[in-house]
């Protein structure tokens, strides 16, 4: 057990030297923030794969994988999906607008309430995927290796509360990076050694064509069905456009190009993460038969399958990637109470150097409650944060996209539609999802209805959220061409 703490201990020491390190770099708010808009495509790229991919995602994403085969891949197409937007549309023309939280968005294209809903949106799921990771954290070392599960969480959340309120988006966004190369350094360890166990990739796929054939069907035997698949699609696609922590992140990019390169190689990363995990799993179907919790699979790998070095990388990088989840929030939800909060119902006239210190005790604040609040959460609070995507989707996803697409959406309609899709999916929830539909499937449909149907039915935007949004210099050179392109389609084919 000492050896696992040792090796553990020694990732969270590096961790926390890295955040503090670069923390130097911090002179005033948006350094703070948005780490002075100055980080290129590969710290881009690592902090939004950590952000996404945490020990929650692992481990259920593994069990996952073991009890549906090669079928269960289509959980990833809503990353491809959200990805591929982001980086053809709205990653350039994020960043180009240029501002600090998504509530800012939402407070200019569709008015001061629209944007207090969202910062309270924002704030509270924040809130709830940082206590969900701690619970996870604890619960996490607590079934692997013995540890208190309380003293994990103490421990584990001073060491990132520290260096996320010194060194904020440039100490996240570096030790994000640093994490996602020991997230799939450790899962690579663990599936090589896997695949060694059930005599390489050849013979793991023999063996399933005869004891398990449906693990080899893109549709697992029919377990996988139309339904849920477009409702992965749709939670993890169109959702990921409406989630907070994901799309601030291209506030921090150095300019829009990079805020594009970095969703177009964000895919790639992802399937060199899943494609572990998927022979992980099905290595684990074969060495290791019968497990019904799909939450214990990747633990049990763990314990039983993985000599003491190779189990404590792993163990590490499943650490770090909760870590690196946890920090994104709380910087998530300091930035928006300093930012959406303070700022604009406090003390609109506050400078940079309170901007900086609110900010971070704001963090400190909501770190230290967090950590508080998750000691006495059950593991049902990581029940909520599998299911708050789907809300998020319902709400924030949409206005996030027409805002950017469609002129004629307004306050009124954005308001209607996502009190309408939040509630949609609610519902959805509370009646045990028919058919085997997320509820976002549901959700955004009611929310794209009401929010199209109020937008026409009453006034238009201004004009000067109009020309904020769609008037000269809000495309870029390459849209030009593009747009130039299609018109001179148009006057041929006419």
């Amino acid at each position: 057990m000492f050896a696992y703490a040792a090796i553990i201990g020694s990732f969270l020491l590096l961790m926390i030297a890295l955040g503090l390190y670069v923390s130097r770099r911090v002179d005033s708010a948006d350094d703070w923030a948005v780490a002075g808009r100055s980080l290129g495509v590969v710290v881009s790229t690592g902090t939004y794969f950590a952000t996404i991919v945490s020990s929650v995602s692992v481990i259920g994403y593994t069990g996952y994988y073991y009890g549906l085969g090669w079928g269960g891949f289509f959980n990833w197409t809503g990353a491809v999906i959200s990805s591929s937007i982001l980086a053809l549309w709205f990653a350039g023309r994020i960043r180009r607008y240029g501002k600090v939280t998504l509530a800012d968005y939402f407070e200019e294209r569709f008015g001061r309430a629209n944007g207090l809903i969202c910062a309270v949106i924002v704030m509270g799921s924040a809130f709830v995927l940082l206590c969900a990771q701690l619970v996870g954290m604890g619960a996490m070392l607590n079934t692997l290796f013995g540890f208190n599960p309380v003293i994990s969480v103490l421990v584990l959340s001073v060491v990132f509360i520290i260096f996320t309120v010194i060194g904020g988006m440039v100490s996240v966004a570096y030790t994000d990076t640093l994490a996602s190369f020991i997230i799939i350094i450790g899962l690579y360890i663990m599936m090589f050694i896997m695949l060694g166990k059930v005599g390489g990739f050849g013979a793991l796929h023999a063996t399933l064509a005869e004891t398990n054939p449906k693990f080899l069907d893109p549709f697992s035997g029919g377990d996988m069905q139309w339904p849920l698949i477009i409702s992965w699609g749709i939670v993890n696609g169109i959702g990921n456009i409406g989630a907070a922590q994901y799309v601030t992140r291209f506030y921090s990019s150095k300019d829009e190009n990079t805020a594009r390169a970095c969703q177009g190689i964000t895919p790639i990363v992802m399937l060199l993460a899943f494609i572990p995990l998927m022979l992980i799993a099905l290595s684990a179907s074969i060495l290791i038969p019968g497990i019904q919790d799909e939450n214990v699979v990747m633990p049990t790998v763990l314990l039983t399958q993985m000599p003491v070095l190779a189990g404590g990388v792993v163990a590490s990088a499943l650490l770090m990637a909760s870590i690196s989840t946890a920090d994104s929030v709380l910087l998530l939800a300091g930035t928006t109470a300093s930012r959406d909060i303070y700022q604009k119902y406090i003390n609109k006239n506050a400078g940079s150097d309170e901007l900086l210190r609110v900010s971070r005790w704001a963090t400190l604040g909501i770190g230290v409650a967090g950590m508080g609040a998750s000691l006495f959460m059950s593991a049902s609070v990581l029940w909520i944060q599998t299911n708050m995507q789907n809300v998020i989707c319902s709400t924030l996803a949409l206005p996030v996209i027409a805002g950017f697409v469609c002129k004629r959406v307004n306050s009124t309609g954005t308001l209607v539609g996502m009190i309408g899709g939040g509630l949609t999916a609610m519902v959805w929830f509370a009646i045990k999802q028919p058919f085997g539909v997320m509820p976002s499937v549901p959700g955004l449909a009611v929310c794209a209805v009401l929010m199209f149907a109020v937008s026409y039915a009453t006034k238009a935007p201004s004009t000067e959220t109009v020309e904020t949004f769609f008037g000269e210099g809000q495309f870029d050179e390459e849209d030009e061409k593009e747009i130039k392109r299609i018109l001179d389609c148009r006057s041929i084919n006419g």
